[in-house]
């Protein structure tokens, strides 16, 4: 997923449908929340689908760790495993 937005000498920009960037004081202030909450969830690197699958992960590796097992701490490191590269992959 492509940035809509930026930050640039200590300014948030956000891009238009056109692809155009503006300042944020181009921008209603009723809307400048809603920027700056993409602008956070931009920061964190993965795409939304992913994102959403994050709980159900980690109820998962939950589950596995009220029996704490070496099975089932190898499972629950390979779940982080899984969360750490898919930010790597979602970020390039």
């Amino acid at each position: 997923m492509k940035r809509l937005t930026l930050n640039q000498d200590s300014e948030i920009k956000v891009k238009d449908i056109y692809g155009k960037m503006h300042d944020c004081k181009d921008v209603p202030n009723e809307f400048y929340g809603c920027i700056r909450k993409l602008y956070d969830y931009e920061n964190t690197g993965y795409n939304p689908d992913f994102i959403d699958t994050i709980p159900y992960i980690l109820q998962d590796m939950a589950e596995l760790l009220e029996n704490p097992t070496t099975e089932h701490i190898k499972a629950c490191k390979s779940k982080i495993d899984y969360i750490l590269n898919a930010k790597d992959k979602a970020a390039s």
